[in-house]
């Protein structure tokens, strides 16, 4: 019986042989190709952390290239890309990142594709000018070992629809942009092309509008309400207007530890300066109101 066994199998591995020998890369696919076409599927944003202007990313990365001689289609789980073309993609703007899967590989008649999954922490280039009403371009910029002259990168047209389930708290995300460019790097004559990935998010102004006017609003409104007060309750006045002077200073500092120091101003510092110095001046309105009656009545 175990005879037989032994013969069954080494039929099943006889016949399994060339379908084998046929998924394995040629030479050729090894060579620098022509051209590649790129392309990136976001997959999830973990956190932003506006205080260092970063934000952990991870993302589907695959390109793309064809041969010359057409092969029978395979499919191959690599560790690494020994035998299939590799075009050392880095990553410029990242801090840490790192492959989060083995290589895919699908070969199909004239066409070899590769794809792999990467997560990391990238800087970004935050702008706070309209915060909190802001809109920030998160993105990772893309280059390769190989200068334009030995290999021409292309974008590959693609729909982001895993965008439509991507879902970051405190943001909106609102589109998705790539871009190539050239540039040349110190001391090297040769030009490379640079692929930047950018996904554009809204600050949520629901929750922006509560958390951030709403507080605003009402110290506002108690502070020309006490002008509503009798000439008798003076101290009383004065005692109001002095609390919220306080309070939106302290709710000016809480703002501030949001975002990092900055040497321009945003949106929030015009509208807290307008409402410091409108509050301020209710106060000196009150008094100087109480000198002119005192004087009058003296």
């Amino acid at each position: 019986m175990f005879k037989y066994f032994c013969i069954l199998v080494w039929i099943i591995i006889s016949i399994g042989q060339p379908v084998l020998s046929d998924c394995l890369p040629t030479p050729e696919m090894k060579e620098i190709p022509e051209e590649i076409y790129v392309e990136i599927h976001p997959t999830a944003i973990t956190s932003i952390d506006e205080m260092t202007s970063t934000f952990d990313y991870q993302f589907y990365l695959g390109y793309s290239f064809e041969t010359e001689e057409a092969n029978s289609y395979c499919s191959l789980k690599l560790d690494d890309l020994k035998g299939i073309f590799d075009p050392s993609f880095e990553f410029s703007n990242a801090i840490s990142a790192k492959r989060l899967t083995p290589y895919w590989v699908e070969i199909e008649d004239y066409e070899v594709y590769v794809e792999v999954k990467y997560g990391g922490t990238f800087k970004g280039e935050f702008d706070f000018t309209f915060y909190p009403f802001d809109k920030q371009s998160l993105h990772i910029d893309l280059t390769s070992f190989y200068s334009i002259d030995d290999l021409d990168i292309e974008l590959e047209e693609q729909n982001i629809t895993a965008l439509d389930n991507l879902e970051v708290a405190g943001w909106d995300v609102k589109g998705f942009q790539s871009q190539a460019s050239i540039k040349t790097y110190f001391g090297d004559d040769e030009e490379y092309q640079v692929i930047k990935y950018s996904k554009d998010l809204n600050r949520n102004s629901m929750s922006m509008t509560f958390r951030f006017f709403l507080p605003l609003f009402v110290l506002v409104s108690l502070n020309f309400l006490s002008l509503r007060l009798k000439p008798e309750d003076f101290e009383t006045k004065i005692e109001i207007q002095l609390a919220v002077i306080i309070s939106i200073a302290a709710y000016s500092i809480i703002m501030d530890t949001k975002i990092p120091d900055l040497h321009y101003l945003t949106i929030a510092d015009a509208i807290m300066t307008v409402v410091f110095l409108s509050s301020a001046s209710l106060l000196a309105f009150s008094i100087i109101k109480k000198r002119i009656s005192d004087d009058e009545n003296s």
